[in-house]
Parts: C-alpha cells; sequence; structure tokens
C-alpha cells in the first residue's frame, strides 16, 4: 500500500472522485479547495458508462443504488433517462449508454467521510526532487507533500504555476445558459408530454436569419418545484459580435447584454416547436438565472506534464484537457482519470504518473487522430454535428 502523503488541489468532481477511490483502497488523501465551502452545483450533466462503472467501485453501491440517488428525476422515481443516447465519440464504441445526474447530488456523497480543506486557494508549487513538494496557499498556510494532484479546473492554479505554457483557448461560439424554476404542475402538464422520454433534448434552428442549436435539460424536483436549464448557442459571428465576448473576466459571466434577449425574441417569433416554445418565451428568459459561457479548451503540453509527473505532480480532469462546455465528456474524463490515478498511487511506493499521461494521450490519438480539428469545426458550424434536427442528445 502507498506510504507517501496525498495533496489534492481542488474538491470538484475529479478531486472528490480521486480522493473516493483512494479511500476506497484505504488511502488518505487531504484536499484543499479555494472555495469558502461546497458549491451546490445544482444541474444535470451526463455520465457514460465507462466513467461511472468507476464510481460504483468507490462507492461500492450498485447502478440501480447508484441512480437512484443522484439521477436529476430520482426524486420521482426516474433514471435520468436519455433517449438516443449518442455514441460515446471519445472510443465510437456503441452500447456506452448515458444517464443524466444531478451534480451537485453527486458531489455530496462523494463528499462524505474525506478531509477538505476549503478557503485554500493556492498560490504557488515549490518542486522538489528529492524530497516533499510545497503547496504555498494564498491564506498563509504551506503543506508538505510526497504526491501533488492538480483537479482544480480549466483555470488551474497549479498548471499555471508549474505549465505556465499551456493556454486556455476561447472557440468561436455564442453560448448563454438559463436557469429557471417552475411548479413541479406546469412541468408535468406543459413540459413533458413534448420531452420525448428523456431528460435533456435539442433543437436546431436553421432559417435564413438564425442558425442556432437550443438544448433544454432537467435539473432536479425539488418539492413542487422544478429547476430546469436551457442553452442557446451559435457560431460567433466575429470579433465584432456583441454577443461573443471573448476576452471578458471570470466575474462578468453574469453581465448579459440587451442584445441577447433582441435575439431570443426574434427566435421565438420565428416560430419553434414545444417545449421550447414555451421555455424561450420572452418574458420568462428576462428573470432567468442567465450566465454567458465561454467555450474553452487546453491541453496541456505532453513533454512538460510527464517531466513533472515523474517526480508526484499531476494535472488531472479539466485542469490538464478541459474541453468545452456543450458538447464535451469532461465530467466522465475527470472521473476515468481520477480512477486510474488512484490505480497507480495504490500500486505501491513512488507510483510513476507518468504512465497515466501516456496512456490518456495515447487514448486520445487512437479514439480520434484530428479529434481538436473536429472540435473546433463542430463548434464554428453547428450544422456539422452529427444529431439531426430535433434529435435527442
Amino acid at each position: 500500500m502507498a506510504k507517501q502523503t496525498v495533496s489534492i488541489v481542488g474538491a470538484g468532481l475529479s478531486g472528490l472522485s480521486l480522493g473516493r477511490c483512494l479511500q476506497r483502497r484505504g488511502i488518505k488523501a487531504t484536499l484543499y479547495d479555494r472555495n469558502p465551502s461546497s458549491p451546490p452545483n445544482s444541474y444535470g450533466i451526463s455520465l457514460y458508462h465507462e466513467a461511472y462503472r468507476h464510481v460504483l467501485g468507490a462507492l461500492d453501491v450498485s447502478e440501480s443504488a447508484f441512480k437512484s440517488r443522484v439521477a436529476v428525476d430520482a426524486a420521482i422515481g426516474g433514471t435520468g433517462k436519455v433517449n438516443n443516447a449518442a455514441v460515446n465519440y471519445m472510443n465510437d464504441k456503441l452500447g456506452n449508454i448515458c444517464f443524466r445526474a444531478n451534480r451537485g447530488k453527486l458531489e455530496d456523497w462523494l463528499r462524505e467521510g474525506l478531509e477538505i480543506k476549503w478557503e485554500h486557494e493556492l498560490k504557488d508549487v515549490v518542486c522538489s526532487s528529492s524530497g516533499k513538494h510545497s503547496l504555498i496557499f494564498a491564506n498563509g498556510q504551506t503543506v508538505q507533500s510526497d504526491i501533488v494532484i492538480g483537479a482544480d479546473g480549466p483555470h488551474s492554479s497549479l498548471r499555471k504555476s508549474l505549465l505556465p505554457d499551456s493556454k486556455l483557448e476561447v472557440h468561436p461560439m455564442v453560448v448563454y445558459n438559463g436557469k429557471r424554476r417552475i411548479s413541479r404542475l406546469d412541468y408535468e402538464t406543459k413540459i413533458l408530454p413534448n420531452m420525448q422520454d428523456s431528460t435533456i433534448i435539442n433543437h436546431e434552428v436553421d432559417t435564413p436569419s438564425i442558425k442556432a442549436w437550443l438544448y433544454f435539460s432537467l435539473n432536479e424536483y425539488k418539492g413542487d418545484q422544478v429547476s430546469v436549464s436551457w442553452t442557446y448557442s451559435r457560431a460567433a459571428k466575429g470579433n465584432e459580435d456583441v454577443l461573443y465576448k471573448s476576452e471578458r473576466a471570470l466575474s462578468g459571466a453574469a453581465d448579459i447584454p440587451p442584445e441577447l434577449f433582441h435575439e431570443l425574441q426574434t427566435l421565438h417569433q420565428s416560430g419553434l416547436p414545444q417545449p421550447f416554445a414555451d421555455i424561450f418565451e420572452p418574458s420568462l428568459v428576462k428573470s432567468d438565472r442567465i450566465l454567458h459561457w465561454l467555450m474553452r479548451s487546453v491541453d496541456v503540453h505532453q513533454e512538460q506534464h510527464l517531466a513533472i509527473s515523474k517526480q508526484g505532480i499531476i494535472a488531472i480532469g479539466d485542469a490538464a484537457h478541459a474541453e468545452p462546455i456543450v458538447g464535451g465528456y469532461g465530467a466522465n474524463l475527470a472521473i476515468e482519470d481520477a480512477a486510474g490515478i488512484a490505480m497507480l498511487i495504490a500500486s505501491g511506493d513512488n507510483p510513476d504518473l507518468s504512465t497515466w499521461i501516456e496512456y490518456r494521450h495515447q487514448s486520445s490519438k487512437s479514439a480520434h487522430p484530428n479529434k481538436l480539428a473536429l472540435t473546433r469545426a463542430t463548434l464554428t458550424y453547428p450544422d456539422l454535428k452529427t444529431t439531426t434536427k430535433s434529435e435527442n442528445l
């Protein structure tokens, strides 16, 4: 059994999954997170079986028990069904079914029994080739650790400190996401009959004036209320596009330009099928909690990542290979990374973490030799998506 001290920077999905996978193997890890407490993250994510099977093992539960607690419609006995689930583009295997899970409920479960130190924002990492590495936090504390895993998301402080040449790329897409609470009665009478036996659906808009994609999904049932989300996405129209704010600050996500409402009103007037006609009703949209999403990706330089991993430091999940929120596989890659790294750490003293980087790099290349180019094309030209009009995700 590994005896080294293990520190995980970030208590999001990848960090929590790693913590539980290690705990299952009898290995203690300490998680450090910049937030003052756990964020609610009460929204739906698509989990594929090849990824969430690792969580089943870490939690020691059956698939049915797992879904009964974390599925977006678990409160009414649902299983987060996704009708006509898309083929897993990462490995192109049929049958890798997915379901919709409430991320907040999943993270709450994973968090149980883990040691998490909140209000620990990483400022710097000092590597040591012969001893413990030093984690320096903004609150003045310094922690020594043999193994350090950066699981702190796309804006990873660990990556910025040790892999400064890795930059986030912003793709030319306009994406806005809205969140709304509606009465359970309205949801079940007006929306549910149009959901095509699924918890998430999409619709392609292709008119002379607008070419866009609409997404609608269930987040959770909460008493007599239902939380739902919608997403509006289209290709950016160049730097002059007022809805494409590629240089905005992180704090500017909630600054919504009035032009969005004008555009959505035009969209609504063009004629939409249900439930999109009700969801994008202009008077309702203005009251939603809306965020501007930047479609970012990052791919850490392999040789640089290999160099620090041989010293017991590695980035995983979005910290290592962030993908765009729309159409991405990020949550699943985060879980797979966590399971793989836990296995290596449990293998014995001085685990060679570089083997996971080599595996991840090779599996990505073999899955699709020109994946990045395809991703860019899909984001830039929504009509290249493999889903057809009104087909479920």
